[in-house]
């Protein structure tokens, strides 16, 4: 009995010890990516796109049929490319580099991708914030196209500024009805260890 009450006793003071380590999903900022930077590098960091992001590549060269047959008939095939990067999709950071003054990451969410060729850039913006500011090109296609969330006239992002004329870079924005503007940026998971130890000692009272 007595050895029944040891055990679980050790198993809810492994449980309390398991539950002080919490898992934050939080924007990647300057601070946290120099930390990264001087304890390990930034090779085994992961980090992951703020909200699912849709990019399309078309065909540049597109074949056409012309013909006539009481009327003009005309036909053509082209191909497309579609990739869905989800909020969930890992990325590792390939290289840093600058991009008018400010630091611009080379990010692939591809593991078969380990160059800037075939990676997003995301760069710092004002309010500390990597944002997406370039795609990945494939040779034949044209400049690929990136929509916020879904696949939707509505959600095509494009370049523009956030809130002024003056920010270092343009990147990549979509712009709701109400004026306000959808973006993409890094986030990464953080979990935060916050553990209290006491010591407990009985007062011996005054004499």
């Amino acid at each position: 009995m007595a050895t029944g009450r040891v055990g679980a006793t050790l198993l809810a003071a492994a449980a309390l010890i398991a539950s002080t380590g919490c898992a934050k999903r939080l924007a990647l900022v300057p601070s946290e990516l120099e930390k990264v930077q001087v304890e390990a590098g930034v090779q085994p960091l992961r980090v992951y796109p703020s909200r699912r992001m849709v990019t399309i590549w078309k065909e540049a060269a597109v074949d056409k049929d012309f013909g006539v047959d009481r009327k003009i008939i005309e036909s053509s095939a082209n191909q497309q490319l579609k990739t869905v990067t989800a909020k969930g999709t890992s990325g590792q950071i390939l290289k840093i580099e600058e991009r008018n003054g400010m630091p611009l990451l080379w990010v692939t969410f591809d593991g078969s991708c380990n160059e800037p060729d075939c990676a997003f850039g995301f760069v710092l913006t004002e309010d500390e914030r990597y944002r997406l500011i370039e795609r990945p090109k494939i040779s034949g296609y044209d400049d690929p196209r990136s929509y916020h969330h879904c696949l939707a006239k509505g959600r095509i992002m494009k370049l523009g500024k956030m809130k002024s004329l003056g920010e270092a870079n343009d990147v990549y924005v979509n712009k709701r009805k109400n004026g306000k503007l959808r973006t993409i940026h890094l986030d990464v998971i953080k979990v935060v260890d916050e553990r209290t130890r006491t010591r407990t000692r009985r007062s011996g009272g005054v004499d």
